[in-house]
């Protein structure tokens, strides 16, 4: 009992310091002040369902990669795969990868790729002195983004886990890119009060990047949450689980989520989400199934997320366990 009272002082303290660590709201507009901004999107259909919470469910598995590493030590088959794709806005595209093997004893290694693709997009210059029209058309060119990164996740007791990544991020415009490594950071501690669950996750974390001679910082944000059992408990076939995270994005100010997940007979999955401190998103719907075949567990998400002024959004997720 002492052990887990000075367990929990010291997450408790950790929780704050790296809280108070992020400078607080600024008189100025933070948006427009970072870059590699896809590294914000939702990377699967159950986070983005459910308000893009996540963070303190136990059974993630390769999803944990994207949403807190701490959650794939958690996972109880051997392998767990996530795949992912969603249609952004103005014919853009963004993908999503994540592998999870767990070791015995040593813990749970993890293998993940995001990308996220502009497509072609027109290429003129200005006409010269000596030619006609607006402008000259020069054909086409790409943009994209990506991140590919290794994850390690471990239980340290029966109640706290923590994870990590490391990733390689770039993005390219035409002849131009930017890159840069950062870092990701995840724990979860299971209370034992009730099916209280608190988690903590440190998205992004790096040193700044340059692009055409310019500096920027990266996307980071600090994620706080916790979740509980309503109906049920996380391990009955029936349940309906809350949850509620806080965060604190360096490029914007604080934001609430909120998400509720309901599970029938272990087999068909009800999500809603609401964001609260966005300027174009705030209502989330999805589903999904859950079946086994073989021993192989699969599972198929469907997320939609509603934009003010841009086209919603729909993303598809194809989840394995084996």
């Amino acid at each position: 009992m002492k052990n887990l009272t000075i367990k929990t002082f010291i997450f408790s303290t950790f929780l704050m310091l790296l809280w108070h660590s992020f400078p607080c709201a600024q008189d100025f507009e933070k948006t427009g002040t970072t870059g590699f901004v896809f590294l914000e999107l939702p990377a699967t259909a159950r986070l983005q369902g459910m308000g893009e919470t996540g963070m303190t469910l136990p059974d993630a598995g390769a999803d944990g990669l994207f949403v807190n590493p701490a959650l794939t030590a958690l996972q109880q088959q051997r392998l767990a795969l996530s795949v992912s794709r969603a249609n952004w806005y103005v014919e853009t595209s963004h993908q999503a990868f994540g592998l999870t093997y767990a070791v015995p004893v040593i813990g749970t290694i993890g293998v993940q790729a995001v990308y996220f693709d502009f497509g072609e997009i027109e290429k003129t210059k200005n006409p010269g002195s000596d030619q006609t029209g607006s402008y000259i058309d020069l054909g086409t060119y790409t943009a994209g983004a990506y991140a590919v990164g290794l994850s390690f996740g471990r239980s340290l007791t029966d109640k706290f886990s923590f994870g990590a990544s490391l990733k390689y991020v770039r993005e390219s415009i035409d002849i131009y890119h930017a890159d840069n490594v950062i870092t990701d950071i995840g724990f979860l501690y299971q209370t034992g009060f009730h099916s209280l669950r608190i988690g903590t996750f440190l998205q992004n974390f790096g040193l700044e990047s340059n692009y055409s001679q310019e500096k920027f910082k990266m996307p980071q944000i600090l994620r706080m949450g916790l979740s509980g059992e309503l109906v049920g408990s996380f391990d009955d076939p029936t349940r309906l689980t809350l949850v509620a995270e806080a965060s604190h994005p360096s490029d914007a100010n604080e934001r609430i989520h909120l998400g509720m997940e309901s599970i029938i007979s272990n087999t068909l999955i009800v999500r809603a989400g609401y964001k609260f401190g966005y300027d174009e998103e705030s209502l989330c719907l999805g589903g999904g199934l859950r079946f086994d075949l073989r021993g192989t567990a699969f599972g198929f998400d469907m997320a939609y997320m509603n934009h003010e002024r841009l086209d919603a959004t729909v993303r598809y997720t194809l989840v394995m366990e084996f």
